[in-house]
Order: C-alpha cells, then structure tokens, then sequence
C-alpha cells in the first residue's frame, strides 16, 4: 500500500493526480478530463502542484518543489 503525506497536497487540485501521478488520467474514466471543471489541468500544464510541489509519474515527489 503507498504512504503519502497529505500535507504538500493542494486541497483546491485533484488528489488523483497528486497521489498517483500523471498517468492517473489516462488509467480511470474521468468525467472532468478535458473540460475546465478539470481539476488537475494546472498540474498537467506545469507539473507542480498549487504549493509548489512537482508532480511526476507516481505523484508528488517530496525531493522536488519550487519553494
């Protein structure tokens, strides 16, 4: 099972993303991909989350962050 640290969550952006990574649209059926009620559409766009925290294949990465 993965540990993550909910802290360097942005609650405003999606969880998905921030807990599984880049990939996580492209492995569910998700409603809000590709409309603006997207959640996720600024840390697809930039890689980093709202808190600075950069968001790769497997989620946030704690290593990395533009703080």
């Amino acid at each position: 099972m993965k540990t993550v640290n909910t802290e360097v969550f942005s609650n405003d952006e999606c969880w998905g993303i921030q807990i599984n990574g880049l990939s996580h649209c492209n492995t569910i059926s998700c409603r809000w991909q590709s409309l603006s009620a997207c959640e996720g559409v600024n840390i697809i766009k930039t890689g980093y989350n709202s808190k600075g925290y950069k968001v790769g294949k497997v989620g946030v990465d704690l290593q990395i962050s533009r703080k």
